[in-house]
């Protein structure tokens, strides 16, 4: 598949609107940009970042994305915190929520957030990465794409204060969002 270009997107956007884009985006010229999310292929977040990370290029920012790594504990625990967020009884354990935090250590250790202006943590997977905030003035920014707006037990609890940790937090719908601090 070829790489996207904006100039792809100006019959849908339209002129102007693009040429506004590109004038947008000169503030942000130069800064470094990290996304991090938990699959490379196969989920909606992907096939976003995959069509984004170049069109930032285009536009000067430099955006790199990074995937974090777990194995069938973390992925299934992962997958009961989704099923909660949307409303679904789960039970989910204490040492659910450990496997959990851990996975986001081990992979908090294999990156390097010194060098970024701003990282955007998409998704609750592996938005325990807030805590590896290291003091450089980078913005963290929570980019939530599922509807939290009705969880099911303690899952939203357990993740509100990584989600309060954040500078701020972008979801797809104002109807799909909690109010945090």
């Amino acid at each position: 598949m070829a790489l996207a270009r904006l100039e792809d997107y100006r019959e849908v956007i339209g002129g102007p609107e693009l040429e506004e884009l590109r004038i947008l985006a000169g503030q942000a010229r130069g800064r470094r940009m990290k996304h991090v999310n938990s699959t490379a292929v196969g989920g909606g977040v992907a096939e976003i970042l995959n069509r984004m990370i170049p069109l930032l290029g285009e536009l000067g920012i430099e955006a790199r994305w990074e995937v974090i790594k777990g194995g069938d504990d973390f992925f299934n625990v992962t997958k009961l915190f989704h099923n909660a967020l949307h409303g679904k009884e789960e039970t989910v354990t204490p040492q659910m929520y450990r496997t959990f935090v851990d996975y986001n250590l081990a992979n908090a250790a294999q990156m390097d957030f010194t060098r970024d202006d701003c990282v955007f943590i998409h998704d609750p997977q592996p938005i325990c990465l807030v805590d590896e905030r290291t003091g450089n003035g980078a913005s963290w920014v929570w980019r939530c794409h599922i509807d939290v707006s009705q969880p099911a037990g303690g899952v939203w609890e357990f993740l509100r204060p990584y989600v309060e940790k954040y500078d701020g937090m972008v979801i797809s719908s104002p109807s799909f969002s909690q109010q945090v601090s």
